[in-house]
């Protein structure tokens, strides 16, 4: 990460640039390669169009219709992922006329697209190693070709999903967090700002990383001079812009008062219950019948006759299917579920649910929508083995990073996303599909603990060398 003197002619500033990136550029180029393959031949995303995938396109497919209508469901969940979709497809070349087959072909230029996110993600991850490591070079090749096959993403890569763009979105506004830290530069500020906001679209999560990252500033503000306040302001205009349209695009299509989405409260009910599935039929003729059940707590279900007795179990605070007339996110409704969810099972019981959720996060679930295809459940096993026993460990002893700051300054920021991601198991639910968007920084992690004591034994060897290489005879007296 040498900078190139600006006086040098441009072929030779390139090739000191290519020279300064050679893993980059392999780390990139390996994983387009990989994803277009997965993308376009094994997995296209277009022949997997059910469940979450088909309410993203059915809601782009509406934009079609009629690009400003007023739809009442189009807010219940965040809209980023379904616009994005819907603005792909136009710049493919689809049109409210489109036959079938033209669809499919535009399907496959967004399947190519979605590899090119899952590329920038590997690249923005190898990057984000090589600006936060501080225990050797060596981290940021293991992460960026880990990346590369890391067959978690490069799977829900080929799906129509949300989790890929915003790991890109979590991970890019990560590594211009800490080139601003390290270089104080506008541009940075501006950069952290823009994929924060297009990150609020795709899952409003991002918002606690957001808060948690403020309040650290403000504890250790002192080790962070170029962090200035102009900096900041950069960072979160476009942030406030992107909040304040959201805002009023909930009232544009429900006339209620919301942030982002409407789906907070419903994803409460199941971390609050532990209830398999949510069903809410039509009051009003605009209504249609929707029904939701969370993969992990309909795994968990299973694990009764799978794994009897043994820790954790489903033990659901009522009935495991809630059924009721209505909006499928009105309020008061999944309020009143969990007030007496909340009374029937006391707080100590509430406390398990969250680890219950927390330590589904990392296990006891095979990621969805794999875990519903019988071809790839193997696939999905084998790489949940090796989240669960090789990175779970050393990521989670790399959230004590945050107590070391002067130490580990950069591990401690980075580990607050994972005290995030931790936050939103204890007060919603868990599933290793929604830790996914994270595997990047926990892959960073996990690569920096275990290198850690590796670069101390190699410091403490030269060390012992030193001190008993003889001294040189030319220098007595």
């Amino acid at each position: 990460m040498n900078d190139v003197d600006p006086t040098h002619p441009w072929p030779k500033r390139l090739a000191l640039w290519a020279l300064d990136n050679a893993w980059l550029i392999v780390v990139v180029l390996a994983a387009f390669a990989v994803r277009l393959h997965w993308n376009l031949e094994v997995h296209p995303p277009g022949e997997y169009i059910y469940s979450d995938m088909r309410g993203y396109t059915r809601r782009a497919d509406g934009m079609f219709q009629a690009l400003w209508g007023v739809r009442e469901y189009d807010a219940f969940y965040p809209y980023g992922t379904h616009v994005m979709l819907w603005f792909l497809q136009w710049v493919g070349g689809r049109t409210a006329e489109s036959t079938p087959e033209q669809i499919d072909e535009v399907y496959r230029f967004v399947a190519g697209v979605y590899a090119v996110y899952g590329a920038a993600l590997a690249g923005y991850g190898y990057a984000l190693a090589r600006r936060a490591s501080r225990v050797g070079a060596v981290v940021a090749p293991i992460v960026g070709l880990l990346l590369v096959c890391y067959y978690p993403l490069i799977s829900l890569g080929g799906y129509f999903l949300s989790e890929v763009p915003f790991a890109l979105c979590l991970t890019a506004a990560s590594f211009h967090l800490v080139r601003m830290l390290q270089e104080g530069k506008a541009r940075d500020a501006w950069a952290m700002g823009i994929w924060v906001a297009l990150g609020v679209t795709l899952r409003p999560q991002i918002l606690l990383s957001v808060a948690f990252i403020g309040v650290y500033w403000l504890i250790f503000r002192k080790r962070m001079p170029r962090a200035t306040i102009p900096m900041w302001a950069r960072a979160l205009a476009p942030i406030l812009l992107v909040l304040a349209f959201s805002a009023w695009r909930v009232h544009y299509h429900t006339g209620r008062f919301g942030l982002i989405s409407e789906n907070g409260k419903f994803n409460q009910v199941f971390g609050r219950c532990h209830n398999e599935k949510i069903t809410a039929h039509p009051d009003t003729p605009k209504r249609r019948r929707t029904s939701f059940g969370p993969p992990p707590l309909i795994q968990l279900a299973k694990r009764a006759q799978r794994a009897p007795g043994r820790w954790p179990q489903l033990d659901p605070a009522r009935e495991t299917h809630f059924e009721y007339k209505g909006y499928i996110g009105d309020d008061d409704i999944l309020q009143t579920y969990i007030d007496d969810c909340i009374a029937k099972t006391g707080w100590k019981k509430q406390v398990e649910y969250s680890a219950v959720n927390v330590a589904m996060q990392w296990r006891y679930n095979i990621m969805w929508p794999d875990s519903g295809k019988r071809p790839w459940q193997p696939f999905s096993q084998k790489w949940g083995w090796f989240v669960t026993n090789v990175l779970a460990v050393p990521a989670l002893l790399g959230l004590l990073g945050l107590f070391f700051p002067r130490r580990h300054p950069m591990l401690g920021l980075l580990s607050l996303h994972l005290w995030a991601l931790t936050m939103i198991g204890i007060f919603y639910i868990g599933g290793m599909r929604f830790r996914a968007p994270y595997d990047p920084i926990i892959i960073i992690m996990a690569a920096e603990v275990y290198v850690l004591p590796l670069a101390l034994a190699f410091r403490w060897l030269q060390a012992k060398r030193a001190e008993t290489k003889p001294a040189n005879p030319g220098s007595e007296s």
